[in-house]
């Protein structure tokens, strides 16, 4: 979701599946995608709908026209965090472009993405500041 001023009015804008132009039920693999979406946006630092990914374009988009190799991926990901833990950023990064694929049927499921994400281990997890706290095993 992201807010644009539209004569004054803050307006708010949700990123949806592209298949619910014309579905009337919104189904757990719309929800999957929306998830998706999400993700792109923590793992890139961008928002979902951009001016730089063109007219009628999100970064579900961007993100696909960026995976030729691999220098290319990387300059998905948030400068900001990529050097202190990338490859749990591409994790992250391949868990959301699984989820925003086209074909509603392909997309995992919500339990799947809980454990994809659970097996990724984020980097969080991993530093000391939360290898010594006695509540880490509730996050996990």
């Amino acid at each position: 979701m992201f807010e644009i001023q539209w004569h004054g009015v803050n307006v708010y804008i949700v990123i949806v599946d592209a298949e619910l132009a014309y579905a009337t039920d919104i189904t757990e693999k719309s929800d999957v995608y929306s998830f998706g979406v999400v993700l792109l946006e923590l793992v890139s630092g961008r928002e979902a709908i951009e001016e730089d990914y063109g007219e009628a374009k999100d970064i579900v988009y961007w993100v696909l026209t960026h995976l030729n190799d691999r220098e290319s991926i990387l300059n998905i990901l948030d400068e900001r965090v990529a050097s202190e833990c990338v490859e749990d950023m591409m994790k992250v990064l391949k868990i959301g472009i699984k989820c925003t694929t086209k074909l509603p049927s392909v997309r995992p499921t919500m339990r799947e993405v809980v454990k994809m994400l659970t097996d990724a281990e984020p980097c969080a997890l991993k530093s000391p500041k939360f290898r010594h706290h006695k509540d880490t095993n509730a996050l996990l």
